[in-house]
C-alpha cells in the first residue's frame, strides 16, 4: 500500500524511465527521499514493494533518507590506511549483543585490507563516554558503535546507552553525541550505529532520531529503525564493510548488507532494518586507492607459455564473434515473441512485459549451420586421482590442453597442475565471505574468467598474469562462459540479468532480464545461441544476434546448471527438483530425464557427446549415456558436489564440492 500511495501515474512513469536510463548507461538508480512532513518521516520507506518490479525496491537499488543541511561534501581522498574506530558498550542489565563475535567479524572481514595497509581497525579500550572521548581525540574516518539505543519520550530525541564505571546504563542524547564526535581530528565521514532502536523517529520531529541528529556532524549515518537480532547485526556489519572497503558508495554498501541479511533468512524482514541518512550529494564518502598492484607467480606464466607452445599457437581466429547490435530484421511473425532483452541500441522493457513465450520456437539445430571444431587435447595425461584443495570448491574448470585445472573457493582462485596436484597460480579476493561462484578458461586457454559475490566478473590473461577485464554487476555474479571466439564473455547474476560482454571494450552488448536470479549460462558451439538457467524454475534459449527467446525448458524447482552437447544437437538442464532433462535442439522436445535423490547442482557433456555427467547435493556424481540416459558410472563424494568438468580428451571427469577434494575419475568407453 505504501508503494501504491506514492508511485502514481507521473511518479511511477518518472521512476520507470529513470531506471531504464540508468540501466542503459550501466549505472545504478538511487532513490533519494526528501521527506519534510514528520508523520511521513517516521514511515518505514525501506519496505516499498511492488511485485511487478521484482519485489522490495531497496534490494534492487539504494534508498537514501536525505537530510537537507546546506553542507554538502565531496569524497575525501584518503591515503591508506582508512581508519575505523570501533566501540562496544553494553550495560550489564540490558543483555548483550555478541560483542566478541562483532569484533571478530569486523577484524576478520577487513583482514586482507589490514594486511595490505589499506585499513586500520582500532577499538575504544573501554565502554564509557570518557573512553570514547579519549579515543576520538586521535581522529578516525569511520566510527562504528555496537550497543543499544533508546528513544527519550520526554525530550523527543534518540539516545545511545553507554555504560558507566559500574556497568550501569549511562545514556547520551543524540545532540550531545554529535558534539562529542566533533572533537575528532580527522573527523569521521561516517557513523554506523549497530544498535537496537537508534533509527527510530518520532512523528513530531524529523531530527528526533539519533541518526538524523548526527547529520549535523557527519555526512552519512547508518542506523537501525527496528530491533535487530544479534546475528543480523553481525551479518550486516560484515557485508557492509566488505563493500565499503571495496571502494563502493555508502548507499551501495548498505544495499549489500541488506542482501546479506536477505540471503541468510529470506522469510525475515530484518534486511529492512538498516536506514541510511545522508547529507552528502555524493554517496562516495572516500576515495581510497590501492597502494600496490599484485603480481602473478612466475610459475603460471611459464606453464601457460609451455602449453601454448605445445599447441602450436593455434588460435580460433576464424571462428565467429558475436559483438554486434541486434538485427534490424525481426523474426517471422510466427516466431515473434516479446523480447526480454536489452542491448546498446535498445532500452529494456518493463518487467511486466518481459514474458517467455507460451510455446518454444522451432529452428534448425546449430549443428546444421556450423559444426563445432574439435578441441586440441593432450592424450596420455594421467591426472592425479585426488587433489586436496583445503577449501570448499564452489567452481571448477579444466584447461583446454588438459594439464591444468582451476578451482574457485571462498576468496581464492587457484590453478593446479593435474599431474602433480600442486598449485601453480593463485589470486585472493578481498572480503571475508567473497565466493568465487564461477570459473572458466577461454577456448584457446589464454584467458581465465571468474564470477564472484563481490558483484564482479574478472578476466586474466594467463600468459602475462595481467587482469584484462573487470566487469561490474549489480549483484552476485553466479556464472561465466566464453563464446567460441574467446572475445566475448557471458555472465549471469543474482539481479536476474544475463549479459554478453565485449572483452575488447569491456562493454555489455546484450542484456537479458529474467524473473529471478540467473544461475548458469552457456554458449552454443557456434555462438549463435545462449542457454540460461534461472531460479524462476526455467531454462531459456536466446538468439545472441537479436536477443529473442527461442525456447524455454520448465522444471519444478530452481534450474542450476545447463549445457550444450559439442555438436549442438542436444541441451541438458539440471535442477533442485532432483532431475536433469535432455532435449534435442530441432524442436526443443524432451528426449528423456534422469534423477538423483537430491537436487542437482551441475551438468556437463563429454567432448565427444557420448556421455553427460550430473553432480548432486547428496554427494553423488553420475555419468550417463547421452543417447539413452543409461547410467554408466556412479561416484560418491562425502558432501555436496558443486561442479564437474570433463577433461578435453574425454578420458577423465573432474568433480569437486564441499568435501574440498577435486577427484579425477577414469571413464568407461561408450560404443556409439
Amino acid at each position: 500500500m505504501l508503494y501504491d500511495a506514492v508511485f502514481q501515474s507521473a511518479i511511477k512513469a518518472l521512476y520507470l524511465s529513470s531506471r531504464q536510463k540508468a540501466q542503459e548507461r550501466g549505472q545504478r538508480l538511487r532513490m533519494v527521499l526528501r521527506v519534510r512532513a514528520p508523520d511521513l518521516a517516521a514511515l518505514p520507506w525501506e519496505l516499498l514493494h511492488d511485485a511487478k518490479l521484482g519485489g522490495y525496491l531497496c534490494l534492487h537499488h539504494p534508498i537514501i533518507r536525505y537530510v537537507e543541511i546546506l553542507e554538502p561534501v565531496s569524497p575525501l581522498r584518503v591515503a591508506p590506511p582508512l581508519r575505523i574506530l570501533g566501540m562496544v558498550s553494553l550495560p550489564g542489565s540490558l543483555g548483550a549483543l555478541d560483542a566478541d563475535a562483532e569484533k571478530e567479524s569486523l577484524s576478520t572481514a577487513l583482514e586482507p585490507l589490514i594486511n595490505e595497509g589499506m585499513v586500520r581497525l582500532d577499538w575504544v579500550p573501554g565502554h564509557t563516554k570518557r573512553d570514547l572521548f579519549d579515543a576520538l581525540l586521535r581522529g578516525c574516518h569511520i566510527f562504528h558503535f555496537t550497543g543499544h539505543g533508546q528513544f527519550d519520550d520526554v525530550r523527543h530525541q534518540g539516545m545511545i546507552l553507554f555504560a558507566d564505571e559500574q556497568g550501569r546504563p549511562d545514556p547520551l542524547h543524540a545532540d550531545a553525541l554529535g558534539s562529542l564526535i566533533s572533537v575528532a581530528n580527522p573527523a569521521p565521514r561516517l557513523v554506523v550505529l549497530n544498535s537496537c532502536e537508534t533509527g527510530t523517529s518520532r512523528s513530531q520531529d524529523l531530527f528526533s532520531s539519533t541518526a538524523a541528529e548526527l547529520e549535523y556532524t557527519v555526512p552519512a549515518v547508518v542506523a537501525m529503525q527496528f530491533a535487530v537480532t544479534d546475528k543480523a547485526a553481525v551479518l550486516f556489519a560484515r557485508a557492509f564493510y566488505q563493500a565499503l572497503a571495496a571502494n563502493r558508495p555508502v548507499d551501495e554498501a548498505v544495499r549489500t548488507g541488506r542482501i546479506a541479511l536477505r540471503a541468510d533468512k529470506d522469510d525475515s524482514l530484518e534486511c529492512f532494518t538498516p536506514v541510511l541518512y545522508q547529507r552528502s550529494g555524493d554517496a562516495r564518502l572516500f576515495d581510497l586507492t590501492s597502494p600496490r598492484p599484485s603480481t602473478p607467480p612466475r610459475t603460471v606464466v611459464q606453464e601457460i607459455n609451455q602449453l601454448q607452445w605445445d599447441a602450436g599457437g593455434a588460435r580460433r581466429s576464424e571462428e565467429r564473434s558475436i559483438p554486434r547490435p541486434p538485427s534490424a530484421t525481426p523474426p517471422p511473425a510466427s516466431q515473434q515473441e516479446p523480447p526480454s532483452q536489452t542491448s546498446q541500441q535498445k532500452p529494456p522493457s518493463e518487467p511486466s512485459q518481459q514474458k517467455p513465450p507460451s510455446e518454444p520456437s522451432q529452428q534448425k539445430p546449430p549443428s546444421e549451420q556450423m559444426p563445432p571444431r574439435p578441441r586440441a587435447s593432450s592424450p596420455g595425461i594421467t591426472p592425479r586421482p585426488e587433489i586436496d584443495t583445503g577449501q570448499w570448491v564452489v567452481s571448477l574448470a579444466v584447461h583446454p590442453q588438459g594439464r591444468l585445472l582451476a578451482t574457485g573457493a571462498r576468496k581464492l582462485i587457484r590453478v593446479w597442475n593435474v599431474v602433480t596436484g600442486e598449485p601453480t597460480w593463485e589470486r585472493r579476493l578481498g572480503g571475508w565471505s567473497t565466493m568465487v561462484n564461477a570459473i572458466a578458461f577461454s577456448p584457446d586457454g589464454g584467458k581465465l574468467a571468474i564470477g564472484s559475490t563481490d558483484n564482479l566478473a574478472r578476466v586474466w590473461d594467463m600468459a602475462s598474469g595481467a587482469l584484462v577485464a573487470e566487469l561490474a554487476h549489480h549483484h552476485f555474479v553466479n556464472t561465466v562462459d566464453f563464446d567460441p571466439s574467446g572475445r566475448c564473455l557471458a555472465t549471469g547474476s543474482a539481479d536476474a540479468m544475463a549479459g554478453v560482454w565485449d572483452l575488447s571494450t569491456g562493454s555489455r552488448i546484450l542484456s537479458i532480464r529474467h524473473a529471478r536470479a540467473v544461475k548458469d549460462v552457456k554458449f552454443s558451439p557456434d555462438g549463435k545461441l545462449l542457454l540460461t538457467a534461472s531460479e524462476d524454475k526455467k531454462a531459456y534459449v536466446w538468439d545472441t544476434d537479436t536477443g529473442w527467446q527461442r525456447a524455454q525448458i520448465p522444471h519444478k524447482h530452481f534450474v542450476l546448471g545447463v549445457a550444450f552437447s559439442p555438436d549442438g544437437r542436444k541441451v541438458a538442464t539440471c535442477s533442485e527438483d532432483h532431475s536433469a532433462q535432455i532435449r534435442e535442439t530441432g524442436t526443443w522436445a524432451p528426449l528423456f530425464h534422469v534423477e538423483h535423490r537430491s537436487g542437482q547442482r551441475s551438468v556437463a557433456f563429454s567432448p565427444d557427446g557420448s556421455m553427460f555427467a550430473t553432480g548432486s547435493a547428496d554427494g553423488t556424481v553420475c555419468v550417463w549415456r547421452a543417447d539413452t540416459g543409461l547410467a554408466l558410472l556412479t561416484l560418491k563424494h562425502h558432501r555436496s558436489v558443486n561442479a564437474l568438468a570433463f577433461y578435453p580428451d574425454g578420458r577423465y571427469l573432474a568433480s569437486a564440492g564441499e568435501d574440498k577434494v577435486v577427484r579425477s575419475t577414469l571413464l568407461p568407453e561408450v560404443d556409439r
